[in-house]
């Protein structure tokens, strides 16, 4: 017990005797730790983002304008049949064209053409939203149903495919930018570590020098070094869960505003997961550190 409180205590005051130095590699594991979770972050914000779209995107069936209520309905009806199939909306001719007139109320010269047309142009909608993104190919295929295929005039989903497919290919970049980050950070967080524990070795190589000559273990000259490595890490995540909570508690209603209409609290997520969070990361940063500590004192040490 005597030789663990004194490793400790040996660890404690290189810490505060080597400052700065234990202030620069703090400062580069902190630096570690924040682009990891901005990687976190824009993960979960992609995600959420693809997740809301593919959630309020459909598929739009516009019926002919002479198909009959009877056509529509048979299509509504076996489209709801389908397992693939979440929920479906119809819209008849009057209400597609009421639509248009409160759309384009403001628009004189639309307002102006639509009451001077004698008949309804517009047919019958049916808005149908799947269970799945995947599924909406397979929807398409089933509209293609002799029964009323011939009344379909147009089938509009291409446009939101390609919505998404851009808001994937944007989330994938921006990821491997993050995680290109986050790697160089990680490197040197180990560089900054090893060095640092080489420069307090060097510091303390008379008193290393004495204490082999009294007998000392390897594990008593060694610990205070890996310990002194895990303090970095302790205090970065601990910084790090200072400034992020605060960043977070003042981006979270821009955040909430952004994704109007769904649940989304990124503040909330990271208080639920935070064990989980910075507990991982505390552990990749400790085992880190350590192995980057225990390199240096088994090469420049030699014990």
């Amino acid at each position: 017990m005597i030789s663990t409180a004194r490793v400790f205590k040996f660890a404690a005051q290189d810490f505060w005797r080597n400052f700065w130095l234990s202030v620069i590699t703090t400062s580069i594991m902190l630096l570690a730790f924040v682009s990891v979770n901005t990687l976190l972050v824009l993960n979960i914000l992609a995600q959420t983002a693809i997740n809301t779209v593919e959630q309020r995107i459909d598929i739009s069936v516009y019926f002919k304008p002479d198909a009959s209520e009877q056509i529509v309905a048979e299509a509504k009806g076996y489209l709801l049949s389908l397992p693939q199939v979440r929920s479906v909306e119809a819209t008849s001719p009057e209400e597609a064209l009421q639509r248009l007139k409160a759309r384009h109320a403001e628009n004189p010269l639309i307002a102006e053409s639509v009451a001077a047309l004698e008949a309804n142009p517009l047919g019958a909608t049916l808005s149908v939203k799947a269970r799945r993104p995947d599924d909406f190919p397979s929807i398409l295929t089933a509209l293609e149903n002799p029964t009323f295929a011939e009344s379909i005039a147009e089938k509009n989903y291409d446009d939101h495919r390609l919505v998404i497919e851009r808001i994937r290919s944007i989330a994938a970049k921006v990821e491997r930018s993050a995680a290109a980050v986050s790697v160089i950070f990680t490197i040197i967080a180990a560089l900054i570590v090893f060095n640092s524990i080489r420069i307090a070795i060097y510091t303390h190589r008379e008193e290393i020098g004495i204490m082999r000559l009294v007998g000392a273990s390897n594990w008593f000259i060694r610990t205070p070094f890996v310990i002194e490595s895990i303090f970095y890490s302790l205090l970065a995540c601990g910084l790090a869960v200072a400034i992020i909570f605060p960043i977070l508690s003042v981006i979270g209603p821009s955040v909430a505003n952004f994704f109007d209409g769904t649940s989304f609290d990124i503040l909330g997520y990271f208080w639920d997961n935070a064990v989980w969070i910075f507990g991982l990361e505390l552990a990749g940063a400790i085992f880190l550190s350590v192995s980057a500590s225990a390199l240096a004192v088994g090469k420049y040490l030699k014990v």
